[in-house]
């Protein structure tokens, strides 16, 4: 097998293609590691990378390091040997284990068994590997399942290897200048087990995210439940792809398909499982899979598909031609324009992969073509101008072919790309230029800036007529004139420095000094000049430069005040092309944001925007192209570190401003406020919930007990409605034999904040009697409520049921006393007859201890019936109680 050896290039390259050692630990290895550690029943699961010199632990459950030296490695020697599983049931009996300081020393391992983590190339990367610390064996299960884990790393590997192949995909786009404005980053992986005996389903958390299920309906979901959930256009597909994975042998199932969430949406998903477990008659048993979020992905692909189609349409639209060969000189790919023209030489255009070239142009055209291209493959880049003639009309046509090497993503030459232009209207162009020099002349004595001429000392050769209007003194006086003895004294030694510069060769632009007007003025003027070597004479052009001047002093200070309402702002000025990239931003973004301007600048202010608001943003900044000004409801924004804020914005149509030359964005962060009003919402949303909902009636009276407000909860406590109450007084319903004490406890209210009332009687809406607790607070004072706040609550069950206990006690208080009375006559009988019968010492005969002994029977007999009369009494008392 590829990759067998430890030191083998090939592995190593594959092994780093991963980007994963060193890197920080992920939820979704820790789930498989802690997974195969339950299912092998050991105290330690390992997801172990090698590399030449170590073992890195991706993932390292019950074990607390990540990695350890190569020499230690348990994993190297599934590479080494080339296997796909390596079992140690016992370490101290095996030669290669015994002295291993993992074995003699810290953690002491007894066992170990590990699967190799095969890339598809055939590379052995690690293992996926249990450990314990006492000798031990593993079932088939148990093996099984950890060959069949190890192999989801390496598909998670994979996954993880093409969400970066995508970000790089989308970096090279980006360079190529594709204007892909959306790429999406691959999502994270869901794990998912599913009990076919009892149709029952375990998830973990991305799962649970990705199909957007919560705990507690997990475990009413069921397959047909699931199947309900799936877009109807795919459910069929979905359904074969079930069934043939339940069907044995079966190599798992891979699908993609829409689901619906919760909101009404459809989310796309990909879902790839495979039975682990059959019965003994081939039925599933236990299945086991990943499912991943491909929304985004999908609607890349859409997205793709329309930029390449908008691309090819701005390509297919200009009039030039564009094509490109491969080495052979076949066809890749043309424009419109192209085809256009083959088709009007040959009758047809070339098909992709034929030569290009055509039996229908002269021969020598042909080998021309042929030239070219071979140039560019030797030389490469170049362009060449063609003068053509068509005798069939009476002008000539001028084009510009360019040539450029063609190559792939791996730097490798697969072609040559060509773009032919027609610059027939920029040769005559140039022509025009040659016509206008004769009238330059004429040009310059009309001119409002001064042109002249000065010799290599520094004097006027010749100056146009603009001088006598600048600098107050005819041409004729200029002529001949030292040029230092017009400039401004402090001028002088910048403008010698300057003239130095001009004759080494520089060409100076716009350099600035001051000329002494004749009526003694100071003139601002600005200088463009040039030395020409082969007649030595300078070239100038001057300026009076006294508006620009003013113009820019004002200018200064306007952008002063400017840069100070910008800067000191607590609100973000931003100005926006139409695709939304930020062309400037001010500095207060820095503190809103924590950004410095320079991170937004380039960026498109959509990528900042929370999803749930996109649409109506961008809906509401397209709209300005017909607007002057438009204000944008609050929407989210993320800042420097990944929080939402709440902006609100108005944005102003510039585009028709040369200074700005976009859309002007005023942004002001609402963060806070929208807190507080998030606050207040759930605040009174609780207390709506609280007063409409409770089991207690609320209201409000005025000092004189009139209802100004009484919650809903009254017409299930008194079946009477809140506006029944409002304007009445509360005292009209109170029972006649409670109302003093009610009225009494009321006025209380009136001294001190709260008074608690006990249980009165009150009148129903439906005319009887129920008892109410009541709690009264002063709130006179309080502006919001100006009233006394009532919370009374229905006690009748309560009370009827404390005054029943009180009866039934006095009921049987006075049977205990009625009885006990009764019982006492006969008692003192029998105790009188005892102590006679003690007390005889043979005065009684035989005949008179009978008839004693007669009457304590008969005693005897009535305490007896008085008991059972107590009793049975005593039982009527709680029966009637009971009963009521």
């Amino acid at each position: 097998m590829n990759g067998s050896n430890i030191l083998d290039t090939n592995r190593l390259e594959t092994l780093m293609s991963y980007d994963i050692m060193d890197t920080h630990p992920e939820v979704i290895y820790d789930e498989i590691t802690s997974l195969a550690a339950s299912i092998c029943d050991t105290p330690t699961s390992l997801i172990s990378l090698v590399d030449d010199k170590r073992q890195f632990f991706k993932s390292h459950h019950g074990l607390d390091t990540t990695g350890t030296p190569i020499k230690d490695s348990f994993c190297k020697h599934i590479i080494s040997e080339d296997i796909d599983l390596l079992i140690v049931e016992d370490t101290h009996k095996d030669n290669r284990f015994s002295n291993n300081s993992l074995v003699i020393g810290d953690p002491n391992v007894g066992f170990y068994a590990g699967a190799s983590l095969t890339a598809e190339n055939g590379s052995r990367l690690g293992t996926l590997c249990v450990i314990d610390y006492a000798p031990r064996k593993l079932n088939e299960l148990q093996i099984k399942s950890l060959r069949t884990l190890a192999k989801q790393v390496v598909h998670l590997l994979d996954l993880r290897k093409s969400k970066k192949i995508e970000e790089d995909q989308k970096i090279d786009l980006e360079q190529k200048g594709k204007l892909l404005d959306n790429i999406v980053n691959a999502t994270g992986i869901g794990i998912w087990e599913r009990n076919l005996i009892n149709d029952s389903l375990t998830l973990n958390e991305q799962a649970l995210e990705i199909y957007g299920l919560n705990k507690t309906t997990l475990s009413e979901f069921k397959t047909e439940t699931w199947f309900s959930l799936i877009h109807k256009d795919d459910l069929a597909e979905v359904e074969k792809k079930m069934f043939d994975c339940l069907n044995y042998p079966s190599d798992g199932c891979n699908v993609q398909y829409r689901m619906l969430q919760e909101g009404g949406n459809y989310k796309w998903i990909q879902d790839k499982g495979k039975v682990l477990q059959w019965s003994e008659d081939k039925k599933p048993q236990l299945m086991y899979g990943t499912v991943q979020d491909i929304t985004e992905k999908k609607n890349y692909t859409t997205e793709l598909h329309r930029v390449k189609n908008n691309q090819e349409a701005m390509i297919n639209s200009t009039k030039d031609l564009m094509w490109s060969v491969d080495l052979n000189f076949r066809l890749i790919t043309a424009n419109t324009a192209y085809h256009e023209l083959v088709t009007k030489i040959q009758g047809e255009p070339f098909k992709e992969g034929e030569l290009v070239f055509s039996d229908h142009v002269p021969i020598q055209v042909t080998k021309k073509w042929k030239a070219y291209y071979n140039k560019t493959l030797t030389s490469g880049a170049f362009s060449v101008k063609q003068k053509i003639q068509d005798p069939k009309k009476f002008w000539t046509t001028y084009g510009l072919t360019s040539f450029d090497l063609l190559y792939n993503k791996e730097g490798e030459k697969i072609g040559i790309t060509c773009f032919s232009k027609d610059i027939t209207s920029e040769v005559l162009s140039q022509q025009v230029l040659i016509g206008a020099k004769e009238e330059l002349q004429k040009i310059m004595d009309t001119s409002l800036d001064i042109i002249c001429t000065l010799d290599e000392d520094g004097y006027f050769l010749s100056v146009n007529k603009a001088c006598t209007q600048i600098w107050g003194y005819e041409p004729k006086d200029i002529i001949g004139t030292q040029y230092l003895e017009l400039v401004y004294d402090e001028d002088i030694k910048l403008t010698e420095d300057s003239a130095e510069s001009v004759l080494s060769g520089k060409k100076v632009v716009n350099f600035e000094n001051r000329y002494k007007h004749k009526n003694g003025a100071i003139v601002p003027m600005l200088w463009s000049s040039n030395w020409d070597k082969k007649d030595r004479v300078y070239y100038c052009i001057a300026r009076d430069n006294t508006e620009k001047k003013k113009a820019e002093l004002l200018l200064k200070n306007s952008e002063r005040r400017f840069k100070t309402l910008v800067q000191e702002s607590s609100d973000i000025i931003s100005i926006l092309d139409l695709e939304a990239i930020f062309t400037y931003v001010s500095p207060s973004v820095m503190k809103v944001l924590g950004a410095a301007p320079e991170m937004y600048t380039g960026t498109n202010a959509f990528d900042y925007i929370h999803v749930d608001d996109l649409e109506r943003v961008k809906e509401r900044f397209n709209s300005i192209i017909h607007s002057e000004s438009v204000e944008i409801e609050p929407f989210r924004f993320k800042d420097i570190n990944g929080e939402w804020k709440w902006f609100e914005n108005i944005i102003t149509n510039q585009l028709n401003e040369p200074s700005i030359n976009g859309v002007v964005v005023t942004t002001r962060d609402i963060t806070e406020k929208r807190k507080a009003e998030e606050k207040l919402e759930n605040s009174e949303r609780r207390y709506k919930t609280l007063v409409q909902e409770g089991s207690d009636m609320i209201c409000i009276v005025n000092e004189k007990a009139v209802f100004s407000y009484a919650s809903p909860t009254s017409a299930k406590i008194l079946n009477i409605t809140p506006e029944e109450f409002v304007g009445n007084s509360a005292f009209d319903r109170v029972h006649p034999d409670d109302y003093d004490m009610v009225y009494n406890e009321f006025l209380k209210v009136l001294e001190i904040p709260q008074v608690t009332i006990k249980p009165f009687r009150y009148k129903h809406g439906s005319g009887h009697w129920i008892w109410l607790e009541t709690v009264i607070t002063n709130k006179l004072d309080e502006p919001t409520i100006s009233g006394i706040v009532v919370n009374s609550k229905d006690v009748t069950t309560k009370v009827l049921h404390l005054n029943a206990i009180e009866e039934q006690n006095a009921q049987l208080k006075k049977i205990a006393w009625t009885q006990s009375h009764i019982v006492r006559a006969p008692v003192a009988r029998l105790m009188g007859l005892i102590n006679l019968l003690t007390d005889d010492k043979g005065k009684l005969n035989v005949e008179e201890k009978e008839q004693v002994l007669n009457y304590i029977f008969t005693s005897a007999d009535e305490i007896d019936t008085v008991i059972k009369d107590i009793v049975e009494n005593t039982i009527n008392v709680i029966d009637i109680e009971e009963n009521k």
